[in-house]
């Protein structure tokens, strides 16, 4: 292959990568290190329904990015190692977390920089006793065998963040099946309308979301019902609610319809025998009696007792002064309901 066409494959690949650009109003920048060629084309299958997916240099796509509309050369910033570009009409929060979603759970590779601190915790593992106890203490992590089973003796950290992963400690924790990092499509920036979005922005906690917009569902309907707004959705509230407003109005205010009368009668007739239950036996009728008797009894509030013997005469002589005040009362409002 002669180094002109060479040349003329990588212009006629910058033309293709900015008409794309030009194309799909969504574009994102994406990592794809540690991807696989068999996990890079079972990926494409899978947004192949969404959008587009091209792998290029990174020198091509960058001029790509310069030819293509305006804005987008501010992709450039995040064009590094080994890099795509996704072609889409889906939303920019759509795309990530779709993303984000087809990213698997993956060990350390040896030699990598680990991204996060690695503890492996103290218990059973899934090896039988054997040479894998030395393996395990040769990289740092205390082992032992109990039991007839080989366990981690303590909690350790054996690998911190920024630290390169030990080969041998690499492989161990791939047999512990400790996969502590994901690997997939790595969205580093996504442009739309002149907007770079970055993963910051793009991360989004769907169910603090969600539970705000019921929230504010919940707010708008209270406001409507409360300022008698009427609504699709709230006409109903607000009638039912006009309705027992209206009801009790008329209760409270004695006024004579015929759909609220027995409960005016009802209330009348739970206040008379309220009034009735404070007199005094001797002032009772058979009947009244009866009807006082079907009201339960409240207990009565137990008595403090006073250090001083004056004290306490003059408390009963108190109390005694206010069942006199209460009677007597019971008996005016009596009249007065009778007129």
């Amino acid at each position: 292959m002669s180094a002109q066409s060479v040349a003329e494959w990588k212009k006629e690949e910058v033309k293709e990568l900015s008409e794309f650009c030009n194309m799909y109003p969504v574009v994102a920048l994406i990592g794809i290190e540690g991807i696989s060629a068999e996990q890079m084309q079972s990926i494409r299958k899978k947004l192949k329904s969404m959008g587009l997916l091209r792998v290029s240099r990174n020198t091509l796509i960058r001029l790509a990015l310069d030819q293509a509309r305006d804005g987008m050369e501010k992709l450039k910033e995040y064009v590094y190692g080994q890099t795509a570009l996704f072609f889409t009409h889906e939303n920019p929060f759509v795309v990530f977390k779709k993303m984000e979603e087809s990213k698997t759970d993956a060990p350390l590779k040896p030699n990598s920089i680990s991204p996060m601190d690695i503890t492996i915790e103290k218990g059973p593992t899934p090896f039988r006793p054997g040479p894998v106890v030395g393996e395990l203490q040769n990289v740092g992590i205390p082992a032992a065998i109990e039991k007839g089973k080989v366990v981690i003796k303590e909690t350790r950290v054996v690998v911190k963040q920024g630290e390169k992963v030990n080969p041998k400690l690499a492989e161990m924790l791939a047999k512990l099946e400790i996969k502590p990092i994901k690997v997939g499509l790595d969205v580093r920036a996504i442009y739309e309308d002149g907007v770079i979005y970055l993963p910051e922005t793009l991360r989004l906690d769907t169910s603090e979301y969600f539970n705000m917009f019921v929230e504010a569902v919940q707010n708008a309907i209270n406001l409507s019902v409360n300022v008698v707004y009427p609504t699709e959705q709230t006409v109903k509230t607000i009638l039912v609610r006009a309705h027992m407003d209206a009801r009790n109005l008329a209760i409270n205010a004695g006024i004579y319809e015929k759909d609220i009368i027995k409960d005016i009668l009802a209330l009348a007739y739970q206040r008379l025998i309220t009034i009735v239950s404070m007199l005094p036996d001797e002032a009772l009728d058979e009947d009244l009696k009866q009807r006082v008797s079907t009201i339960p009894v409240s207990p009565e509030k137990p008595k403090v007792e006073k250090e001083e013997k004056e004290a306490e005469e003059k408390e009963e002589e108190k109390e005694e002064e206010e069942e006199e005040k209460a009677e007597e009362e019971a008996i005016e409002g009596l009249g007065a309901l009778f007129g």
